[in-house]
């Protein structure tokens, strides 16, 4: 099966800044795929050529085997005339109308029927969870309302696909949670494919039927959630997603997926096994493992395989997990524990590494 989307060596360069360097990704129907990457990763200029708001400098763009941007063919097609809809960070809120007349506007301006006006606004209104609410006046809304207005706005024409420009980054933390649910629950409910530009890793993890990393224009890694958090390709996706704890050290034995690493400071050493990212002839390497990688012994277990002795600095009880900074002579480690146990700050401990999590890049 063909791909729903498809984009080709896509380059763009303002100036001297190269925003997008010759990246390639397809996207399945009926998909939210998620662009996640820090400010000025290339994310956004990425969208806005797929939308039509940026030019390309060269690469191709296609929706269902039509071609829709292609520099070489001289080929454009103006961003009024793609058939998506857009939701961006700004809710875009035409102060002077009613709720109802903001979500209709895309209606009215494509002369769509009449008669089948009111029925389609009802649905788009009951979906985004504002029926009742259709002859208020649109800046009378709560932050959290007038976000839902945009996004009934940008569904009520059934586009070929929905933009999403981090559009819940102005919402406070409990209410952006809500609207992620409430997004994904629409889009499956619809089948609409969707692109979705965030930096924002829990959103981006919790919405995305699948991810690519940017970094610098290039795309680091494209891949499912679970995938990304757990077998990163690289050291700046193991360090972006997540939270990780990250220490160098001498790979001192190879084999075809795992390695040894050796870790030195002045008064010791210790050899941590972990997988192999990567084959490498360089002898240095950057050992990565989440905080829930670990698991903590009390007291001092000297020589154990795969394991840091060390000294509780901070604990925090959360609840459902127990977050500690330990110290140890290679690094502070960060790590997050399910046990029952109770800890103190001065703590000896000894933190055992998972050699089958843990990875060397």
């Amino acid at each position: 099966m063909s791909a729903f989307l498809k984009v080709e060596n896509l380059s763009k360069r303002y100036g001297d800044h190269q925003a997008i360097d010759n990246i390639s990704f397809e996207i399945e129907e009926k998909k939210l795929f998620v662009l996640l990457g820090p400010s000025g990763c290339g994310k956004t200029t990425t969208l806005r050529c797929i939308g039509g708001l940026e030019k390309p400098d060269t690469g191709i763009i296609s929706i269902r085997d039509e071609t829709i941007s292609n520099n070489e063919e001289q080929i454009f097609v103006a961003a009024e005339k793609r058939g998506m809809g857009m939701v961006a960070q700004s809710y875009a809120i035409w102060p002077h109308m009613s709720v109802f007349e903001n979500i209709a506007f895309p209606l009215r301006m494509s002369k769509f029927d009449k008669n089948l006006l009111a029925s389609r606004m009802e649905e788009a209104l009951d979906m985004v969870q504002l029926k009742g609410l259709g002859t208020r006046n649109a800046t009378d809304l709560s932050g959290g309302q007038q976000q839902r207005v945009a996004l009934a706005r940008a569904i009520v024409g059934r586009p070929k696909l929905l933009l999403f420009d981090e559009p819940l980054s102005n919402l406070d933390a409990k209410l952006r949670e809500q609207m992620r649910y409430l997004l994904k629950e629409i889009q499956t409910e619809i089948g609409i494919t969707a692109v979705y530009v965030t930096h924002d890793q829990s959103e981006a993890m919790g919405l995305g039927d699948e991810l690519i990393v940017m970094n610098n224009g290039r795309i680091e890694q494209s891949d499912q959630a679970k995938s990304l958090y757990n077998n990163p390709k690289t050291k700046f996706v193991g360090e972006f997603i997540g939270t990780a704890n990250m220490i160098e050290g001498r790979i001192t034995q190879k084999e075809s997926n795992s390695c040894k690493i050796t870790l030195n400071n002045k008064n010791s050493e210790q050899i941590i096994k972990a997988r192999l990212s990567r084959n490498t002839d360089s002898e240095q390497g950057m050992l990565l493992f989440r905080p829930e990688w670990i698991s903590i012994q009390k007291g001092k277990k000297d020589n154990q395989e795969n394991s840091i002795d060390g000294v509780v600095r901070t604990y925090q009880y959360l609840g459902d997990r127990s977050e500690l900074i330990i110290e140890t002579e290679f690094a502070d480690i960060k790590a997050s524990v399910t046990d029952d146990e109770d800890y103190i700050v001065g703590d000896k401990v000894t933190i055992k590494i998972n050699e089958n999590k843990a990875i060397v890049f």
